[in-house]
């Protein structure tokens, strides 16, 4: 009797986890920024809209990564450099 095995490589396996959970995560962070910035305009808070544009930061963040999970080294390298400048930005903006 012949059997067929397909195995699942770990690093797939991990990956799809770590995708399911960062959609999650993106989701949550997205629904927060709405939810957060809606408030602060009602509210005229300048403290609640900072904190609305973190919640916006992290969901791109999440969304630069799942768009370059299981690509090549050198595009996720290139994702991770982006958003390092990214972040740069925003705290030189945020200090002057």
């Amino acid at each position: 009797m012949a059997c067929s095995h397909h195995h699942i490589n770990d690093d797939e396996l991990e990956r799809d986890v770590f995708r399911k959970v960062l959609w999650i995560v993106f989701f949550i962070n997205g629904l927060m920024f709405v939810v957060e910035f809606g408030s602060a305009f009602f509210a005229s808070s300048v403290s609640l809209q900072a904190d609305a544009l973190d919640f916006l930061a992290d969901a791109v963040t999440y969304g630069i990564t799942l768009m370059v999970l299981g690509s090549s080294l050198r595009l996720r390298a290139s994702a991770a450099l982006l958003k390092g400048i990214s972040m740069g930005a925003l705290g030189i903006w945020i200090f002057v």
